[in-house]
């Protein structure tokens, strides 16, 4: 009896030197703990205490203008919130563009998809949108997709940084990269087919007419040209596969995904790769980073919603030549080939349309520029699910963005 009752007494004294240990912790770093911090700003108590820092962080945009972007829950709110109490409950500027962002959701309005706008000196991003709004995947950091012929940007200022600039010829009948499989053609053999026409293939022709024209024949030799060894330096010089953060707090950041590039090919594997097929998959802020990177003469910044963030170098992904005649070849996809509808006057836009196929259902578009191109200012990106050819769904949202761009000074003065 009397070793029971000692066993419990030992047991009843541990417990109550565990639970005062415990104690003594929680009162140490318990109240600092940022999962405790969290749940604590859900009751909102500045009825009785007007001292407790409100319960969500307010973010404003770069003009200090109240902005709501973050939904309830989210990480991106959980970020603002924990920024709100490091800054005592002053609200977050984000580099968001209030002008800019009402007007890229407006263009968005019935589409799925996203849009990126930001300025590739800086990083800062000025518009972002994932569309519908009330998605839970945000598609603009976490959405990955084919990115069809937007990605032969990336390909041509790869080839170009390794000294590849190869005149090659593309005929009707398309590429084959292998016995295996099937050949890759341009889209006029298969519209010419569809109507019943001939048509006769560009012929030999050379990087900057091959991108004017989007040749999924060129670029899918040229891809195999370029090599294994060379497109996988230039996917590691990119980080293409890292991810991203857009916005850090002291426990958590806004992250956008690392894109899915496959790693390991074979040369003729390269060939859908190389016209943005094939296992490739990236975000629509990767891509705007790309062309980003052309834009700022091989140069690709950090991405940020900080208004106050500090332009960080991310990576080198190009030489600076090769940035240089990337960005001319882009300017002539929109004054001469199927960037065409995007010569706004008085700017100097350099684009290129991509239409990504996904094995089930109409085909992404995708837009991707920036302007102007003698200084380029800002950067716009955009994404539309299953909208079919780029320059009929995506391009017309970044035309009219470019437009709203320009009539609040970006591309006058230094902004």
């Amino acid at each position: 009896m009397k070793t029971r009752l000692y066993i419990l007494g030992t047991l009843i004294l541990a417990a109550v030197a565990g639970l005062l240990v415990a104690h003594a912790r929680w009162l140490s770093v318990g109240p600092r703990d940022p999962r405790f911090v969290r749940f604590m700003r859900r009751y909102d108590r500045r009825a009785n205490a007007s001292d407790i820092i409100p319960a969500h962080a307010v973010a404003v945009d770069r003009c200090g203008r109240p902005i709501e972007m973050a939904a309830p829950g989210s990480t991106f709110q959980h970020v603002l919130d924990d920024l709100g109490i490091s800054a005592k409950g002053e609200a977050v500027q984000l580099s968001i563009d209030a002008d800019l962002q009402s007007r890229a959701e407006e263009l968005m309005a019935g589409k799925n998809g996203a849009v990126v706008a930001l300025e590739p000196a800086t990083g800062r991003i000025r518009a972002l949108v994932s569309a519908p709004r009330t998605a839970y995947l945000d598609r603009a950091l976490n959405g990955l997709y084919p990115p069809g012929s937007v990605f032969k940007v990336f390909v041509a200022a790869a080839a170009l940084s390794a000294n590849l600039d190869p005149v090659l010829n593309c005929p009707a009948e398309g590429y084959r990269s292998s016995r295996s499989t099937p050949p890759i053609r341009d889209v006029e053999a298969r519209q010419a087919a569809r109507e019943g026409k001939r048509w006769k293939g560009f012929g030999r022709i050379g990087m900057g007419e091959a991108l004017a024209h989007s040749s999924n024949t060129y670029f899918a030799q040229l891809g195999v040209a370029l090599g294994p060894e060379a497109f996988g330096a230039a996917v590691e010089a990119a980080k293409l596969r890292d991810p991203v953060s857009v916005l850090s707090a002291s426990s958590l950041s806004l992250e956008a995904t690392g894109g899915s590039v496959p790693d390991g090919l074979r040369p003729a594997q390269l060939a859908p790769v190389a016209i943005g097929q094939g296992a490739l998959q990236l975000s629509p802020l990767a891509v705007a980073m790309l062309t980003a990177a052309v834009a700022d003469d091989g140069l690709m910044l950090v991405p940020t919603l900080s208004q106050t963030a500090k332009p960080a170098l991310r990576a080198r992904p190009f030489t600076c030549a090769a940035a240089g005649r990337v960005k001319k070849m882009m300017r002539s996809v929109v004054r001469n080939g199927t960037g065409r509808a995007c010569d706004i006057p008085g700017l100097s836009v350099c684009g290129k349309t991509g239409t990504a196929e996904t094995g089930k259902g109409k085909d992404h578009a995708w837009f991707t520029c920036f302007a102007p191109q003698e200084a380029p200012r800002l950067v716009v990106t955009v994404l539309v699910e299953h909208g079919g050819f780029g320059a009929r769904a995506a391009l017309p949202v970044a035309r009219e963005l470019l437009k709203k761009a320009q009539e609040l000074d970006y591309f006058g003065g230094a902004r």
